[in-house]
């Protein structure tokens, strides 16, 4: 069995910690013979330290919402970026309001409208480099992310009529954009045809707007926590409780027997 999990809130909890418990409820997990992914929104570098720990390594696993995809022994099975002229377009008026903060994401750097808002001082911590956007400087890009400011529902509607894109609204008003088809369910079905896993014998785990299409694609679907949204809910098998109450590892547990 492949067993597919999200980081944030799902193995992860909302203080940023992965429980041993989870850790090693994964470790029994392979042992007992099943293949263990991680398909997460973060990138890389913020990915990376609990990919370690859970085993993933060197592959496989996908990062940035399924943007970029690594096999079973770390190559790179996808890099799908948004192209150039679509970036520069969201980018500029008038799909941009004025002053409206963003993001535009390649590989670990970030491109922003200032790089002195704090909003972006998260990535100094990760030692990800954010410089000021400028379109000589981007010529393909992995995720766009647009700051809230209660437009962005409205933004959403007119890029989703623009542009063949993939978009995520969170709760908090963020507005995530990658390019079309670069999302966990396809992510999820590239890994599991490079480890040899049919569809009915994947089981994903998440909570969030960019894990509906893992859940969709996934032969068996468990929502995680108090906050899973109701699109997860509709199409999950079960119901779990969150990382602070070790759902996951329970789960793995009754698994196990």
């Amino acid at each position: 069995m492949l067993l597919a999990f999200d980081l944030d809130n799902t193995v992860v909890t909302s203080d940023h910690r992965l429980p041993d418990e989870i850790v090693q409820a994964t470790d029994a997990a392979r042992r007992a013979g099943h293949l263990v992914t991680v398909l997460t929104g973060r990138p890389r570098s913020s990915a990376l330290d609990f990919v370690l720990r859970l085993g993933v390594t060197p592959g496989p696993y996908a990062v940035n919402h399924g943007v970029l995809v690594f096999g079973p022994g770390g190559e790179v099975l996808r890099h799908r970026r948004m192209r150039g002229e679509d970036v520069h377009a969201i980018l500029s008026p008038p799909l941009l309001p004025d002053g409206l903060p963003f993001s535009c994401i390649v590989d670990d750097d970030l491109f922003v409208d200032d790089p002195s808002d704090l909003r972006w001082s998260w990535a100094h911590t990760a030692n990800r480099r954010v410089v000021r956007y400028a379109p000589e400087l981007v010529r393909e890009a992995d995720k766009i992310v647009f700051g809230s400011n209660g437009e962005s529902a409205a933004i959403q509607a007119r890029l989703q009529e623009m542009f063949s894109l993939t978009t995520y609204l969170w709760g908090d008003g963020y507005l995530e954009i990658t390019a079309e088809d670069a999302d966990k369910g396809a992510a999820l079905q590239l890994i599991a045809a490079a480890l040899g896993v049919p569809r009915e014998e994947t089981v994903a785990f998440g909570d969030g707007a960019n894990d509906v299409s893992m859940l969709a694609w996934a032969g068996h679907g468990v929502a995680v926590g108090p906050h899973a949204t109701p699109e997860i809910l509709a199409l999950a098998d079960e119901h779990i409780a969150a990382p602070e109450e070790l759902g996951v590892a329970r789960w793995l547990d009754g698994l196990l027997g």
